[in-house]
């Protein structure tokens, strides 16, 4: 019995594992992770170009790139 209700724990959290992330991550700091903060960078100009092309192609904004390429690579 246990045992299937761990396994439907499971199934929930896989589904649903941004949400689960984010509430971990509000655990550990107190700041929600949703919440978006207006930062200014300098990039090479050839980053920005092929971020833009990827923009394209995507049909994201720069920003959503940015965030996705951050949350992959810097873990």
């Amino acid at each position: 019995m246990i045992n299937v209700q761990w396994k439907e724990i499971e199934r929930t959290i896989g589904e649903n594992r941004k949400y689960t992330e984010m509430l971990d991550y509000y655990d550990r700091t107190g700041r929600m992770p949703a919440k978006k903060a207006m930062r200014s960078f300098t990039l090479q100009q050839s980053n920005i170009d092929r971020l833009k092309s990827e923009s394209a192609k995507k049909g994201k904004t720069m920003s959503a790139l940015l965030d996705e390429l951050i949350e992959t690579n810097l873990r």
